[in-house]
C-alpha cells in the first residue's frame, strides 16, 4: 500500500511542476499582451527585366501603415531587403498602387520576393511572396534574329515575324558605298534608298517577351544579309 501511495505523491509532483512550467511560458507569451499585425498586403504583382523587376504592392486599408519590406534570396541562401515608404512619390495613379524598382546587376532566372508590411507602431504583417523573372545576358544569347528576305526589285526589305518581336533595327549599304545611320524599324515592310546591289543589310531584333515586361531586349549579334 505503502508502496503506491509513493507513485500517487511523484505523480502529482509531476503534474505540479509541469502546470508551473507551462504557466510559466504562459506568462512569458501574454506578458507584453496579444500579438498584433499590421494589416497584410492583398496583392502583389512583379514586371521582368533586364538584370531587373518592378515590384507594384497594393496593401489593405490600414490608416497606421508605415512602410513595406522586400526580400529576396541571393548567393548561399543569404538575404537582401528594400524598404518601400507608403508615401505619394511611390505610388502609381495609373495603376493605383505603391511601387519600385530593384536592380540586380549579378542576378537572372527566377526569384522568390517576400513582402511584409510594417506600421507606424512597429508591427508587422504575415507575408505575401510573389515570383519574379530577371532577364540576363544568358536569356539574351538565346534571342534570334528575324530573318530577312526582298521584294522582286530589291527595294523593300521584309522582316520574318516573330513572337515577341516588336521591330528591327537597320542599316544598309547604299550605292554609295556608305552605311544608312541605322534606324529602328517597326513594319515588316522597309523601304530600301538606292540600295548597292549585292550589298549588306544588317539587323538587330528587339523583343518585349511579355506585354507587361519593363524592358525590351535586343539580340547579341548583327545578322548580315546580302541585297539581291
Amino acid at each position: 500500500m505503502n508502496k503506491y501511495i509513493y507513485k500517487l505523491a511523484v505523480l502529482l509532483a509531476v503534474v505540479f511542476v509541469s502546470c508551473d512550467n507551462a504557466n510559466d511560458l504562459l506568462d512569458g507569451y501574454i506578458a507584453e499582451g496579444p500579438v498584433v499585425y499590421a494589416g497584410k498586403i492583398n496583392e502583389m504583382e512583379t514586371q521582368s527585366g533586364f538584370y531587373r523587376y518592378r515590384v507594384n504592392i497594393y496593401p489593405s486599408a490600414d490608416v497606421n501603415r508605415d512602410y513595406c519590406i522586400l526580400s529576396w534570396s541571393v548567393n548561399n541562401g543569404a538575404k537582401d531587403s528594400v524598404i518601400v515608404d507608403y508615401i505619394p512619390q511611390n505610388f502609381d495613379d495609373k495603376r493605383g498602387c505603391y511601387y519600385t524598382v530593384i536592380g540586380l546587376p549579378n542576378i537572372e532566372g527566377n526569384l522568390l520576393v517576400e513582402a511584409q508590411n510594417v506600421d507606424v507602431f512597429g508591427n508587422k504583417s504575415l507575408i505575401t511572396n510573389q515570383g519574379a523573372f530577371l532577364y540576363g545576358a544568358t536569356y539574351v544569347s538565346t534571342l534570334l534574329n528575324s530573318s530577312v528576305s526582298f521584294s522582286s526589285g530589291g527595294t523593300q526589305a521584309i522582316f520574318e515575324g516573330r513572337v515577341g518581336s516588336v521591330g528591327n533595327l537597320v542599316s544598309y549599304e547604299q550605292a554609295n558605298g556608305q552605311f544608312t545611320k541605322e534606324v529602328f524599324v517597326e513594319t515588316i515592310a522597309y523601304a530600301l534608298v538606292n540600295p548597292k546591289r549585292g550589298g549588306i543589310l544588317r539587323s538587330k531584333t528587339r523583343y518585349l517577351m511579355t506585354a507587361t515586361d519593363i524592358d525590351t531586349l535586343i539580340t547579341s549579334e548583327y545578322l548580315e544579309t546580302r541585297i539581291p
